[in-house]
């Protein structure tokens, strides 16, 4: 009986006593995100408008790869990996129309920015 109370007493503790680590997980990477969703979905904020981008330039330079994604109304997403990584043919991406970047002015930023690491 004696060791079932002391059992008993020692789960109480681990359940009542919170550990610190637990109190702040909201500022960690497992709550990245997770507060802006919930607001979303509350209707505090409006969830960012997405649009199908598919893959309009890729091009490998000195071990990289950048793969360049086009969508509605000038839409542009950059892409980077290994020169050996795989480039999707669509993938959804946020909405930013006419933002004046282009095709090009990517792809020459990447091959500037891969001249400067060396």
């Amino acid at each position: 009986m004696l060791k079932i109370s002391a059992v008993v007493y020692a789960l109480m503790l681990i359940i009542v006593i919170p550990s610190s680590a637990s109190a702040v997980d909201w500022k960690s990477g497992l709550g990245l995100g997770f507060e802006k969703m919930q607001k979303v979905w509350n209707g505090m904020l409006e969830a960012p408008r997405m649009t199908e981008c598919r893959l309009a330039s890729r091009k490998v330079y000195k071990g990289k790869q950048i793969c360049v994604y086009k969508g509605a109304n000038q839409t542009l997403v950059a892409a980077y990996n290994d020169a050996n990584g795989f480039c999707t043919k669509s993938m959804k991406c946020r909405y930013d129309p006419d933002s004046g970047k282009t095709i090009k002015s990517l792809v020459v930023a990447f091959t500037e920015a891969q001249d400067k690491l060396d």
